[in-house]
């Protein structure tokens, strides 16, 4: 569903021309004789078709390529150019771009080195021999870019003009999110090695701390150490016993230290609060819940996921979407836990029904019966008469 969202919302641009990218004009990847070029939104040809792949500009920039892509590979490219087709890094062989959310991730096979590309700014800092690895997957775009050299020590570099900002002495073991700044701190991470009575090395796993943009540690209690990044001025955080053993059990807590709810047995998974600053929670019986930034439970654990894999539900737009596998129901919640709205998987007619994963403005969320899809509204009596749907309020409202 999110592919038809993102489709919808790509024809809403072209139709109305909007500013979806970050400057005007906007430009448009066209083919012509098995080449790619780009026009504008007057239909002119203003970048002469002359690469075998070309992807949308993404603000001033483009990635494109000179070379066949294989179609069972993640796509990239080997050069990036601006919007009058002047190459800001030129194609060579060996050369393998990748478009993240913030930087172009560069790579030079030839070195086994890597360096970026900045799009807010354009600055191109090149593969260096010394650096293997640059990571900015997951960050808010705003802080320093983390970088790994070929001796296993991270440092920082300023994304806008390439200066080290924070010496190259870190271990962050730079995946998923660790390493990268969200929100002003980044978390690092060292080796701890648990033994046994022997003093025989059983297992290395990491313990994670948190440092701010000039390098300083927070204060965690001894027993505490923060498991996620920084968001909404909030961090996981579990409790750890001796040796540094990982308890499992979950709380939340400030950047700097400050515990806002203590690790719990209750918790055995949190997960970090979304933009509406809610925080969904696992229980030991394996039902999810939420609570609010402050460490209040607004919902009980309650709902059901089926699968091996744990996935919490988001609040977007003031509501959060639930497929409740205890019920087999889905439902729509909103930041107090009212369920506003409840609909069953199957209608009695056998159709599968199902929703999209977020409520869009204005309260309208994605539907389907079978394989049609549809839009309503979540709340009034609107949203009774476009689904006769049949409303249930688990809670007593």
């Amino acid at each position: 569903m999110k592919h038809l969202t993102a489709i919808f919302l790509m024809i809403l641009c072209l139709i109305t021309f909007s500013s979806c990218a970050e400057d005007q004009p906007a430009l448009f990847p066209i083919r012509e004789s098995g080449l790619w070029g780009y026009m504008n939104q007057a239909g002119e040809v203003v970048i002469e078709p002359q690469w075998i792949h070309a992807w949308p500009f993404d603000g001033n920039t483009a990635l494109v390529s000179t070379e066949k892509i294989p179609s069972y590979v993640d796509p990239y490219g080997n050069g990036i150019i601006d919007k009058n087709g002047l190459y800001l890094v030129e194609p060579w062989d060996g050369l393998v771009i990748e478009n993240e959310e913030y930087i172009y991730r560069i790579r030079d096979d030839r070195m086994d080195s890597e360096g970026f590309l900045d799009k807010a700014s354009s600055f191109y800092f090149p593969p260096q021999p010394e650096f293997r690895w640059v990571i900015d997957r997951f960050s808010d775009g705003q802080g320093p870019i983390a970088v790994e050299t070929k001796n296993g020590h991270t440092g920082y570099l300023d994304r806008s003009t390439g200066e080290v900002t924070l010496p190259f002495q870190y271990e962050a073991f730079l995946e998923d999110d660790v390493g990268n700044f969200v929100n002003g701190y980044a978390r690092i991470s060292t080796s701890l090695v648990w033994t046994d009575d022997g003093e025989n090395e059983l297992e290395t796993d990491p313990v994670y701390q948190l440092i701010d943009l000039q390098g300083n540690i927070s204060s965690f209690p001894d027993d505490i150490m923060p498991v996620s990044s920084v968001y909404g001025d909030r961090v996981v955080i579990m409790a750890v016993g001796e040796k540094g053993r990982r308890l499992f059990k979950y709380g939340l807590a400030k950047p700097d230290g400050t515990v806002i709810s203590e690790p719990s047995e209750d918790y055995i998974y949190i997960w970090p609060p979304d933009d509406e600053g809610m925080v969904c929670f696992m229980s030991e019986d394996g039902l999810l819940g939420h609570m609010n930034r402050d460490g209040q439970i607004i919902v009980p654990p309650t709902y059901g996921i089926d699968g091996a894999i744990w996935l919490p539900y988001w609040f977007y737009n003031g509501y959060a979407v639930i497929e409740d596998s205890v019920t087999e129901r889905w439902v729509v919640i909103d930041t107090q836990g009212y369920e506003v709205f409840s609909h069953p998987m199957e209608t009695e007619d056998g159709e599968e029904f199902r929703l999209d994963d977020h409520v869009l403005d204005d309260g309208w969320l994605w539907y389907q019966l079978d394989e049609n899809w549809g839009l309503f509204v979540i709340v009034g009596e609107y949203a009774a008469h476009l689904t006769d749907a049949v409303f249930e309020d688990r809670f007593g409202g």
